[in-house]
């Protein structure tokens, strides 16, 4: 529920700042994604809910601006009146109810219908010298987040603060304990190796890097897969794959977040 409320807050935080709906819920995509399906839906009501009562609010306040004619308008000759056009309708994929297709989220469960964009695609955000629109760009204030695509659980992790590589891999039954340890989300089942894959950050480049630890299974980019030892920058959006476990990359910028804040705890 506090991410859910914190995403609420930045979206109307940049609605008031004058940012369009389905632009604002673009830029907060990847907080909105990592929501499980109920606070998704919820999420939907309350923007539904706030954008009714803005549209309320601005049609009084032009009616209460209009002064009154003192002259008896004439009346326009009739207006033969025009059918609009249909509006265009997509399904959900999730749920399979009809939505139109400017919907930004499924009005009955949530799920973001935005997906004909590519997820290296990185939201413009308003920065001094753009460097945050850059997809490689993982600052020193920056957090990095990893979603498991089956589970919709997520890793927040901030590399900067290790003086060593972040180890990912399974600790069960090992000596090494790795850093981000996906054990109880069946990474043995699905051949993660307990010492998989490592994550280095760049200070000096602003950038993290990802390499495979000659695991048994091979560690994937995009569907590349990496050879062992292999370094190769890390994107925000990229899929990464261990064996056959799914994660999704993510970098978040507080120095763009609009509603401020403090960094989010790993």
């Amino acid at each position: 529920m506090p991410a859910l409320n914190e995403t609420f807050e930045m979206y109307v935080s940049l609605r008031n700042r004058g940012q369009e709906a389905t632009t604002a819920l673009q830029t907060l995509r990847f907080q909105i994604e990592i929501l499980d399906a109920e606070s998704r839906a919820e999420l939907v009501r309350r923007v539904r809910e706030w954008e009714s009562e803005r549209q309320s609010a601005m049609t009084s306040t032009n009616a209460a601006k209009s002064t009154p004619s003192v002259v008896k308008p004439i009346a326009p000759p009739p207006v033969k009146p025009v059918a609009p056009p249909p509006q265009q309708m997509i399904n959900c994929p999730q749920c399979g109810k009809p939505n139109p297709t400017n919907e930004v989220f499924c009005y009955s469960c949530g799920y973001f219908l935005k997906q004909d964009a590519s997820f290296h695609d990185t939201v413009r955000l308003s920065d001094p010298d753009n460097r945050t629109s850059r997809g490689d760009y993982f600052g020193p204030n920056s957090t990095l987040v990893l979603l498991i695509v089956a589970t919709n659980q997520s890793f927040k992790i901030r590399p900067q603060n290790f003086k060593h590589e972040i180890v990912v891999g399974r600790g069960d039954g090992a000596t090494m304990r790795p850093d981000v340890d996906l054990s109880e989300h069946g990474a043995g089942d699905q051949g993660v190796s307990r010492l998989h894959m490592s994550l280095t950050y760049n200070g000096k480049m602003n950038t993290l890097s990802v390499s495979d630890m000659r695991s048994a299974n091979g560690t994937f980019i995009n569907g590349q897969r990496l050879y062992p030892q292999e370094v190769r920058v890390l994107r925000h959006g990229d899929e990464l794959r261990l064996g056959r476990m799914v994660l999704r990359t993510y970098y978040y910028h507080p120095e763009s977040n609009p509603v401020g804040g403090g960094n989010p705890t790993p």
